[in-house]
């Protein structure tokens, strides 16, 4: 267990909040063999196995990084407890003008084989697993209705705008229906935003942007054929590269990729004067690409172009931060 700080001073009753860990493996009630979340498995391949590597008991955390996780599992623990008070519910959904009959028909957490054909189910917090690819899979859904899956998240608007991780929130999904098709047998799910640094301001002079301090996108997905592949491809993937590990050390392991590193796009900055481009002072001009800032040089005559490589930001939220080596190129410990 990682040795806790509190190097901001962060007062007792936040400090206990933050601190709690409302995380539930499922370990206890799986079936033999290894057991694997699924978000694990989305992890990238480097970091899935040199995590392993860590000595927990030889870690630091402090408080303050805790404070986005724990805000994320209260608002999902405060969804969860709206939806299992039956009066709540049933007033909440008058409300927003849905008939009796309708309402009736709603049932929160029932057993699968005990549904009506016209029943209405909704599933919070389920767990299931599924033994696949030599291991076992296993994930825990945060909410379906009617057997399509929902997601909350509670992160900035560029997560939403940019549609960053519209390709893992696919692939979460996908793993858990086919994980718990008792629960999910809709090919299509939703991720339910509640944003973090929503302006109103912004929202008024772009409609581009969110239009409420919660939006919903509405996804496709994976075929089960597709899923399945996607997962034995990832399994061979991590068993070939501990393999490489044990033969030739970091150096042979597939290395994290840009994109799995966060690292932003290069720059090619203008400085009309060498001598502040060597101090990395402030440049009169930044580019996209080294073309445009070379002609941009060339119109000037004189002055001189610096490459400014991408910076890195995932290393240091990696739990592998400790142990890789190739975190040591960006980040080195010196």
């Amino acid at each position: 267990m990682k040795k806790i700080t509190n190097n901001h001073g962060i007062d007792l009753p936040l400090a206990v909040w933050l601190l709690q860990n409302g995380y539930y493996s499922g370990a206890d009630k799986a079936p033999e063999g290894e057991l694997i979340s699924v978000t694990s498995l989305m992890k990238p391949t480097r970091q899935a196995i040199l995590s392993r590597m860590v000595d927990e008991a030889q870690e630091e955390m402090d408080l303050a990084d805790l404070v986005a996780s724990r805000m994320g599992h209260g608002l999902h623990d405060s969804i969860e407890g709206s939806w299992k008070n039956e009066q709540h519910v049933r007033e909440a959904l008058k409300r927003l003008h849905y008939q009796d009959k309708v309402i009736d028909r709603i049932k929160v957490n029932p057993d699968p084989k005990e549904l009506d054909k016209d029943d209405i189910p909704i599933y919070l917090e389920r767990r299931g697993y599924l033994e696949i690819a030599g291991i076992v899979l296993t994930g825990q859904l945060d909410f379906s209705i009617n057997g399509a899956y929902r997601d909350f998240k509670s992160t900035s608007t560029y997560s939403y705008t940019s549609g960053s991780k519209d390709e893992d929130y696919i692939l979460q999904g996908s793993m858990y229906r086919l994980i718990m098709p008792e629960y999910i047998w809709r090919d299509t799910m939703r991720i339910e935003f509640i944003f973090t640094d929503w302006a109103k301001y912004r929202a008024k002079a772009d409609p581009t942007y969110p239009q409420a301090r919660v939006a919903h996108k509405e996804f496709k997905l994976m075929s089960e054929i597709a899923t399945q592949e996607w997962i034995h491809d990832k399994i061979d993937d991590i068993k070939t590269n501990v393999r490489k590990l044990k033969n030739k050390g970091q150096d042979g392991m597939v290395r994290c990729t840009d994109k799995e590193l966060w690292r932003s796009a290069d720059t090619w900055k203008y400085y009309s004067n060498p001598e502040t481009a060597k101090k990395k002072g402030k440049c009169q001009k930044s580019f996209e690409n080294e073309a445009d800032a070379m002609i941009h040089l060339k119109e000037k005559g004189k002055g001189e172009v610096v490459k400014f490589p991408g910076e890195v930001k995932a290393c240091e939220y990696c739990p592998a931060f400790s142990v890789c080596e190739q975190r040591k190129e960006y980040f080195p410990d010196d």
